[in-house]
């Protein structure tokens, strides 16, 4: 079977914020998740990444099928996977796998066309992969190609601080159902990057009071020194929901608005209108909420929507692609190609060693030689080695099954294995 790139996941293209999270993986999670894979079967490389908008493996192996299967059996034994979620995820083989990495690399496939964040989630995934021994030529190469192409996107097409971001859809979505926000109360929950996005962008629509709410009463402070708005004790919570026309949640871990206490707090408004959008994944605003009268819910999936529909992506997005097509056309031939030159070059230096052992042989049986006789030693092992190594070099270059070949002398010579793998399997 020829080697190649598989992409086995799920995205906010494919499966919902209810899917996403519950496979959403921290970073210990996904440390083990590369050692448990790595040592799978047809598994050479791995990398994972997981964030907010998709959680994907990206695998490099002598059998797609089978390293399919390795990865769906992680997923069930370690995470529950049910079999009708399986469904959901995608598995993306060869250049159609090369062409989906650099497109998430450079944020064309983001919820926020070009974020730097999709860059960046991507190369700590990397980072990740490489510190666990996790990856080896191939997704190095990969990898590298990546980070290049989203570099010529950037410089093309553009960047994120031109494209809309969630903060600024949140802030639409309450102008939506609010109108003019100069006269809005305003209630953030959350003290992080976020969070910070979220007051600023409210602060430039001109909202009437903006209210910081955060487990840590220090980091809340922090937020709100730096913001010149207003913080509150995480006790207060429901009191400043009862106040508040809009709440945007960007917390993180735990639940904090829920059906049951909304309902309370909604009797208490007399059904008075509000807005809340949850920002965090996993969510942490009920969303059963939305089935109250007066409560307007959004999550991250309806702000994905709503900024898809943006005219500057919809016009900007096939320049991209149209880059990143480019960028893909060729690349996996071009890296088999070097795997092929590769191979050449192990096998000479395999050939010599084998013959420089059977000389070394002869001189312990029949030495001393004298120098004549080493000289023609010598040459007569250079000229074996060459000759068989320049008939195998032809095959591979020649032949239609190269990959399959190439993979068999790589058996047959004990030339190499990934990084990843021998070191795993030197570990147990």
């Amino acid at each position: 079977m020829e080697p190649t790139l598989v992409v086995i996941g799920i995205s906010l293209r494919s499966a919902k914020l209810a899917l996403r999270e519950r496979f959403l993986l921290t970073t210990a999670q996904k440390s083990e998740a590369l050692t448990t894979l790595v040592r799978s079967d047809a598994i050479d490389e791995v990398i994972v990444l997981s964030n907010c908008n998709r959680t994907e493996f990206l695998v490099w192996t002598q059998d797609a099928s089978e390293a399919a299967n390795s990865v769906l059996r992680y997923l069930t034994r370690s995470i529950n996977l049910r079999l009708v979620e399986w469904s959901n995820y995608y598995r993306l083989v060869g250049d159609a796998a090369v062409s989906h990495v650099l497109r998430v690399a450079s944020g064309a496939d983001a919820a926020v066309f070009g974020e730097s964040e999709a860059t960046n989630s991507f190369l700590a995934s990397w980072q990740q992969a490489q510190r666990a021994s996790t990856t080896g030529r191939f997704l190095d190469a990969l990898m590298t190609k990546a980070f290049t192409v989203a570099s010529r996107v950037r410089q093309e097409v553009g960047t994120a601080s031109n494209m809309g971001t969630v903060a600024e859809a949140a802030v639409a979505v309450c102008r939506d159902s609010l109108g003019d926000l100069h006269q809005r109360r305003v209630l953030i929950l959350g003290a992080g990057q976020m969070a910070l996005a979220a007051v600023r962008e409210f602060q430039n629509a001109g909202a009437g009071a903006i209210t910081v709410v955060n487990r840590s009463w220090e980091h809340a402070q922090q937020l709100a020194r730096q913001c010149k708005v207003k913080a509150v004790h995480a006790e207060s919570l429901w009191e400043q929901v009862l106040r508040a026309d809009a709440v945007v949640s960007a917390a993180s871990q735990r639940v904090l608005l829920t059906r049951q206490e909304l309902e309370t707090v909604m009797r208490e408004r007399q059904d008075r209108p509000i807005v809340i959008v949850d920002l965090s994944v996993p969510r942490t605003v009920d969303p059963n909420v939305r089935t109250l009268a007066g409560v307007f819910a959004h999550d991250l999936d309806d702000l994905c929507a709503a900024m898809d529909q943006r005219e500057q992506r919809r016009t900007l997005l096939p320049v991209a692609e149209r880059i990143i097509a480019q960028e893909a056309s060729g690349f996996r031939t071009k890296l088999l190609s070097e795997s092929v030159l590769s191979t050449i070059s192990a096998m000479r230096e395999r050939l010599d060693l084998i013959c420089g052992q059977e000389i070394e042989q002869l001189r312990e049986q029949f030495g001393p030689f004298t120098e004549d006789q080493e000289a023609a030693l010598e040459t007569l092992s250079a000229h074996i080695s060459q000759r068989i190594s320049a008939v195998l070099a032809h095959q591979l270059k020649q032949m239609p099954g190269r990959n399959e070949l190439t993979g068999a002398l790589q058996q047959l010579f004990q030339l190499e294995m990934s990084n990843s793998k021998a070191k795993a399997k030197a570990c147990d």
